[in-house]
Parts: structure tokens; sequence; C-alpha cells
């Protein structure tokens, strides 16, 4: 009877060993990716409602959860510190007009950081944020402006002259504008190659942001950090709160992996 239970004990510590280390290795702290934030939501899945935006946010600050600028959560990552709790950053790409019209309000309300990621070429452009708008944002200490290139094109096709200019070249030009260091990249639509990302740190960025890097890649890879993209289906507050429990991406990865053997 004592050798059962010791047994039964030692097989609890086992099991419980094997969770947290399960629990610890497919954490992935959640960086959300949004696009618009407009009344576009049931034509684009690239949209977000304000007021779904909105109920996301209140949902974030209600629950405490600690939301810091995509740069403070690299450098947990860089410098291998544990990250605390319910940590989450928060990304906009492309530029868009609405998110100074309609997302960058409720960032405020919520005392909320966020970066969001500028194509140069798009700036002043209908529907995009001008210099005014960024420079606006940027002043508040509350967003951080990234580079997502000059022109959005593919940089895996692209030479070597146009790789560094579509990189150092929107770089500078935001940095001049703004009067602040670009430290962070955003792939156009996520592309990107050991090339690339060689090219990336060249030009003197200390991390760049994909959408999905690939079936388990490492998760401190600084140059294709993992996101979690918003849509529509966000708007159901549980789904949205599965998707930054931080467990999303692996099993997510994992169910993509699973069918991809199955087929």
């Amino acid at each position: 009877m004592k050798r059962s239970r010791i047994i039964s004990i030692a097989s609890i510590a086992v099991i419980g060993i094997v969770a947290f280390v399960f629990l610890k290795t497919a954490y992935v702290a959640p960086i959300l990716m949004y696009h618009s934030v407009d009344y576009n939501d049931k034509i684009t899945k690239l949209s977000i409602n304000p007021k779904d935006f909105a109920s996301q946010m209140d949902f974030l600050h209600k629950n405490k959860y600690n939301v810091v600028t995509l740069e403070n959560l690299v450098t947990y990552i860089k410098d291998k510190k544990d990250i605390p709790p319910k940590t989450i950053a928060i990304t906009f790409d492309d530029g868009y007009y609405n998110n100074y019209e309609y997302a960058y309000p409720i960032l405020k309300k919520y005392n909320l950081p966020a970066t969001i990621y500028i194509i140069v070429s798009k700036i002043g452009a209908p529907g995009y944020m001008g210099w005014k708008e960024i420079k606006e944002i940027s002043d508040s200490g509350l967003i951080t402006i990234g580079s997502h290139t000059i022109s959005h094109k593919w940089l895996p096709a692209m030479g070597t002259i146009n790789l560094k200019s579509e990189l150092a070249d929107s770089k500078a030009i935001i940095e001049k504008q703004i009067g602040k260091p670009v430290n962070t990249l955003c792939y156009p639509i996520g592309a990107h190659d050991d090339r690339v990302e060689l090219a990336v740190k060249s030009a003197g960025y200390t991390c760049a942001v994909a959408t999905n890097p690939g079936r388990f890649s490492p998760i401190d890879d600084l140059y294709a950090i993992k996101r979690i993209k918003i849509s529509r289906t966000s708007n159901n507050l549980f789904v949205f709160w599965f998707e930054i429990s931080g467990y999303y991406t692996f099993i997510k990865e994992w169910k993509g992996r699973h069918i991809m053997e199955i087929e």
C-alpha cells in the first residue's frame, strides 16, 4: 500500500514536470498583427470594426495584460529572460489613415503602446497617413514607427541594390521625418529568406516581423518574429482570448503539420 502511494506520487510528479516543460516550450509571446480598423470588416478579413477593436483593447485593459512595445518584447527574447505572464505586443501593417482615425484614439484611451509599419511610397496617398499624422502619433510616445519598406514589394526576388534601397532608404527617410531611430522592419507579405534577413541586419534593424515564418520555426529568431493575424473571427472575445493565450501559435502549427502528414 505504501509502495503504491509512493509510485502514485512519483507519477504525479513526473506528469507535472512534463506538463511544465511542455507549457514552457510551447508558449510563444503573442504579437498581434492588425491592418485596417474601419467599417469594411464584412468585406475583408483584414479589417476590424472600430467597435470590435475597442472591445479587444478593453479586454486587454480590464484583464491586466502586460502590453509592451515590440522592442521591449524583443529585448526579453534577445537577453533570454523569462517573459512576464500575459505580456503582449500590438502591431499594425501598412500605415492606413484609419489607424490614426480609429485605432489611435482607442489606444490612447487605454494607454496601450503599438508599432505601426509604414510603406514610404504610400505616405499621403488616399487611404494612408501623411507625415503630419505619422509625426503626431510618433511624438505621442505611445506609437513606435517601423518600416514596411519603400514599395511593399516581394523582397526575396530583388537584386542586391534594390533590396538595399528598400530597406536602408525607407529607414533613413522615416528617421529624418520623425526624428527618431527606426529599429524594426515588417516584411511585405511576410516574404523573406536568409539573404533578405542578412540585408535587414546590415541595414541596421534590430529585428523584423513576419506573418507566418513557417511551421515550428525558432521562436527566438529576431529577424523572423512570429505574429498572430487578428481578423473578424477575433470579434468573438473567447476566440480573441484563445489567440492571445500564448499557445495559439503552437496549436496552429501542430495542427498544420498533422494535416500535412495525413495528406
